[in-house]
């Protein structure tokens, strides 16, 4: 049994500086964890400290994780290493530094944990070490990109695929505390300062809406950059690229900088002949060497940039010159300042964030937050 009253003594017996420590966040539903737990952080130079009186995986969503450097986790006897990766992914701010502790006493599970960036220390063995994991996380930690790049490409001109982004982006913000970026690349008209009402510089200086949430307009310099510092910040980095020619070319850089790729497609004849193409080229550099598929990761949204029109082509139409169900409608909207918050954008943002919106069954089986999940249902349907 974990005596944490001898180990914090030990602790305070043996404290030999004090050097300080940023704000720490401690997840429990465990009050002896928790107290045992905060009082080794206190004897390592740390008074700001935020107590969060639950266990991890029932986290949907709290803002005041957004606020510290450090989070320090009870995961108790929690052994799923994909479903504690997924709530790195979309729970956890990207930038803080995550500490796991727990029940679970195994050298296969401690590795594998490093093996997804994460530190975890068994309670019983290991909490001694707590304080000196946290003075020394920069050094002695790999640091793991935990960062989603999604890209949402145009398939024509004037199909609203930047105002498409843009309610992606606001959707996310709307749902979550997450940290997220949207990149209006150099790949079309630079008009997001114009679509969001703000205030944006066109050199690719980021504009902060708050401290998590940001936009920017990509420079031609740096329009295939999905990899840059500055990134790594975030959890969600969304790219908004036009994609209405020289195809192959720019999916060679798009496909391997991107997580997730959304294609965004209108009525018209041209811009499903292009979303054709594009899906081909996917699905060829998607293949792997015995003709096997790969996890398809690509979203269709049917876009409509304006209202019906006589003659246009149907969904059926059109998912069957594709090849492909679209697996988003989203409407209209003459308002761009407005969020359409019964749009199927949204809930398949929602969705995506894993969140049990209003008239859902709840998932008991839900192991955490992913798009990996909806593309896993996409496939087997």
């Amino acid at each position: 049994m974990l005596d944490l009253t001898k180990i914090n003594k030990r602790n305070i017996e043996n404290k030999n500086n004090n050097s300080t420590i940023g704000t720490v966040t401690v997840i429990s539903s465990r009050s002896h964890v928790s107290a045992g737990v905060m009082t080794q952080i206190r004897v390592n130079g740390c008074h700001d400290i935020i107590q969060v009186n639950k266990f991890f995986n029932d986290i949907i969503d709290d803002k005041e994780l957004t606020s510290s450097e450090y989070l320090i986790v009870d995961i108790e006897d929690f052994n799923d290493v994909d479903a504690i990766q997924q709530k790195i992914k979309y729970l956890f701010p990207a930038a803080t530094k995550k500490i796991f502790i727990g029940d679970v006493d195994s050298i296969t599970f401690s590795n594998e944990m490093k093996r997804i960036g994460a530190v975890y220390l068994h309670l019983d063995s290991q909490i001694t070490l707590l304080g000196v994991t946290l003075k020394n996380f920069e050094t002695d930690v790999t640091s793991v990109s935990y960062t989603q790049r999604i890209s949402i490409l145009g398939c024509k001109g004037g199909s609203g695929t930047s105002f498409v982004a843009y309610q992606f982006f606001r959707s996310i913000c709307g749902l979550s505390h997450l940290p997220v970026l949207l990149v209006q690349g150099h790949t079309g008209t630079p008009d997001l300062d114009l679509i969001s009402d703000t205030a944006l510089q066109h050199d690719g200086v980021i504009s902060y809406i708050d401290a998590n949430r940001g936009m920017k307009i990509a420079t031609d310099e740096e329009q295939w950059q999905f990899d840059s510092d500055e990134y790594k910040n975030y959890n969600i980095v969304v790219f908004d690229h036009n994609v209405t020619t020289q195809v192959r070319d720019k999916l060679a850089y798009i496909v391997p900088g991107s997580d997730f790729i959304f294609i965004v497609v209108t009525r018209e004849l041209s811009s499903v002949r292009n979303a054709r193409l594009i899906i081909d080229e996917l699905e060829r550099t998607t293949t792997t060497s015995d003709n096997q598929k790969k996890n398809s990761k690509n979203i269709i949204i049917l876009n409509e940039n304006h209202h019906s029109r006589p003659n246009e082509l149907n969904k059926e139409d059109i998912e069957n010159y594709l090849g492909k169900k679209i697996d988003i409608v989203h409407p209209y909207i003459k308002d761009v300042k407005k969020t359409d918050n019964k749009s199927e954008l949204y809930f398949f943002t929602a969705k995506m964030l894993g969140k049990n919106m209003k008239g859902e069954k709840p998932d008991g089986n839900k192991k955490g937050l992913s798009l990996f999940s909806i593309f896993n249902k996409k496939k087997n349907n």
